[in-house]
Parts: structure tokens; sequence; C-alpha cells
């Protein structure tokens, strides 16, 4: 279908260059107040509706910021998504806590019931995942977090700007964590934004992103809590302005060429939609689908021969049987801290543990779709999803 390389994506408007220019000349590119930080943080709070903003270096440091402010003892659990990066979960192993796996719904977010048999009395919080531009049903992950006195936090680094019941996703829990990757709605390469209405966790995060500094008590230094540097600089607060008022039209363009997709897809052979939960105007962080189980391989290098690439499988098993630490290589030296303090076999995560997550991944094509794909480009990819669906099936 196709013989060159598909468009390349370009995320950052000529005010991005000028902004960073201009954060360059100043001469000093410190975000911690900073003026583009200071006004990226109020116009970030400002879009999603929440009272702060905090910034960071990156999404995992949002995570590891957001779930720090909980201050949790160690050996606390976590529960959290099979179907994720590593990044959801190197936070809770290095704020000392234990991460628990609750399988995933059809939507690949993760299932309520799954996530409420998880809780025990030693769970801190749950971390909902929402993936691929979709949602987890975080309005039921609240009210399981209300009922049992903990914090919600909403890991929304693919789903920048997404509605779930007409409510922006990470306004559902105690704090929303956004990334600015790379590969994310909007982005500045790498950095990372928390949002939250609470006073006191906007404090306990801005304390612990600058290595737990007090800079307004003024004298000699004083550091109330353990922290990191975390902070970010003024640049991706420069590169990462300007699309704030560019994001819903990103997130249009991902769902005009999402619809081609999907219509492509209903008429494939053997080939099914993935479909966000229903209330969910789903952003497209990227177009996922499902082929017959055990075939992505093979669907992956048909779909390259036709010009076509894709990532077969997205992460190919669970995030614990991808990572050495979380099996048997070991956290910090020898040891398995801080798994080793998880009771009733927490800290154990054998392959069966979320079989419908693990079956998923069985069938799950990847195709890195953004806004700045062709309608032309698109359609070839959808053609080329048809003709290799119709060959395979003959």
């Amino acid at each position: 279908m196709r013989s060159g390389p598909l468009t390349a994506r370009q995320p950052f408007p000529e005010e991005a260059v000028r902004l960073a220019t201009e954060a360059i000349r100043s001469g000093t590119l410190f975000g911690v107040g900073g003026p583009l930080t200071e006004r990226f943080e109020s116009e970030f709070a400002a879009f999603y509706g929440a009272g702060h903003a905090v910034t960071v270096s990156s999404g995992t440091a949002a995570i590891h910021t957001a779930l720090a402010a909980l201050d949790p003892d160690p050996g606390a659990e976590v529960v959290t998504a099979p179907i994720t990066d590593a990044g959801s979960v190197v936070p809770i192993l290095y704020q000392g806590c234990v991460p628990v796996f609750a399988d995933v719904a059809d939507h690949l977010g993760m299932d309520p019931a799954a996530v409420e048999a998880c809780v025990t009395e030693r769970t801190v919080a749950i971390l909902a995942v929402h993936p691929f531009g979709g949602a987890t049903d975080v309005r039921a992950l609240r009210a399981i977090a209300d009922r049992h006195g903990i914090a919600l936090l909403e890991d929304c680094s693919q789903a920048h700007a997404t509605r779930l019941h007409g409510e922006f996703l990470g306004r559902y829990g105690h704090i929303g964590i956004y990334s600015l990757q790379q590969s994310k709605h909007m982005t500045a390469g790498e950095g990372g934004v928390c949002v939250t209405d609470d006073d006191r966790l906007a404090e306990e995060m801005r304390l612990f992103r600058d290595k737990g500094w007090d800079r307004a008590g003024g004298g000699s230094r004083g550091y109330p809590r353990l922290g990191l540097n975390y902070r970010a600089s003024e640049l991706v607060a420069a590169v990462a302005l300007p699309q704030l008022g560019t994001l819903e039209d990103v997130l249009a363009r991902r769902r005009a060429s999402a619809a081609i997709l999907d219509a492509a897809v209903d008429e494939a052979p053997g080939v099914t939609r993935w479909a966000p939960p229903a209330g969910c105007d789903a952003s497209y962080w990227c177009y996922p689908f499902f082929v017959p189980s055990g075939e992505t391989a093979r669907w992956a290098e048909a779909l390259a021969a036709e010009g076509v690439p894709t990532t077969p499988g997205y992460i190919g098993e669970p995030i614990y049987s991808c990572m050495a630490a979380l099996q048997e290589g070991g956290t910090f030296g020898t040891s398995r801290y801080p798994l080793d303090l998880g009771v009733d076999g927490r800290g154990d995560y054998p392959p069966d543990l979320c079989p419908r997550a693990r079956e998923a991944l069985t069938r799950l094509m990847i195709f890195w779709l953004h806004e700045d794909h062709t309608k032309d480009e698109v359609s070839e990819v959808a053609t080329a999803i048809v003709k290799v669906a119709n060959t395979f099936a003959s």
C-alpha cells in the first residue's frame, strides 16, 4: 500500500519556538518560580478546572510525586494496572510500596470488581491507568476509594483532555497525573504535571519535587520532608504552553482518523475494534485493534510489508512479567525490598495473575496514529488492514 514513510509528527507550534527562545535569552531556565513555569501551571490548572497544577521533570516523576504526597508507610499497597508502562510501577517501588495488579475489563482499563478484590487494610491508594486515550471506570474506582478511605490517583499520561461522562479524566481522583513525554498528545520531550484541588496535597507535591525544601521559610534552609529533585525547567513550560491552545484540535484530528480505521476494522474478517468504555470520548494516544490470538507477530510482518509499521502486543506481557525487578532480578541490590514487605502473596507476580490482561495482549495490535497523518495516509493504512485480513482469511 505504501512505499515510503508516513508523515512525521510536528507537535511544536511556532509560538513554542518563540517562548523557548525568550526563555533562553532571559539567562535563567530554573523552573521553580520562573515566569513561564508559573504561567504554565496556572493555565494548565485552569484548562482542567483544578485548584493547583505542579510541574515536574517527567510523567514517572509526576506519579512518584503524587504518591509521595500521600506519605505512605513502607509496605503499603498500591493497586494499579497490568497493561501499562513501567513508569506507572517504578514510583511505587521507589516509595517503598508494594504494587498490586488488578485485572482489566474489555476496554483494557482496570476492572472495578478486580480492583475492589485487591483492596486490603494495607492499601493506601488506587493508581488508575487510562490506556490508549481511553478510560478506566474512575467513577466506580472513586466510589471504591471513598468507601475504603484511600486515595485515587489517575495516570492520564495517555489520556490528555479525555472526557468520561463529560468530565476530564484526572478530575475524578484526588490527584490527576499527566506526562509530557515525546509521544503524548502534548509534549515537551519530557515533563509531567500533577493537578489537584487539595491545598495540602499541592504543597506536599511542591515540596517533594524540590528536594523537600521549604523556600518560603527564609533564613537558614529548612527541609521539612524528604524529597527529590524532580523540578522541570522553564523550557518545559515554554514548549508546552502553546499546546494547551491546540490540544482540542489535536484530539479532534486523531478522532477523525480513528473513525476511518474503525470502519476498516469493521469490514476486516477476524479483526475487532478496541472500544473505550461507555461515556468516554477517547483521545487516541494510539490506535489499538485486535487480531486473532497468537497472530500479532504475523500481522505485524504483513502490515510492515504493506508499509504500515505497528507494534504487536503493545508491551507483550503484563507489566509485572516484563520487569525483572518484579520477578527474580531483585530490586535494590540483592534484596526484594519493598516486595518482601508484602503479605498474603502480595509481592509475588505469577504469569497468570491477571489472565484477562495476558490474553488480551496476545491479540492486541498498535498503530501509532497521530494528528499529522494525512487523510490519504490513514485511508491507506485502513486499506492495508482489510487487505491483510482478507489474505489471512482466504
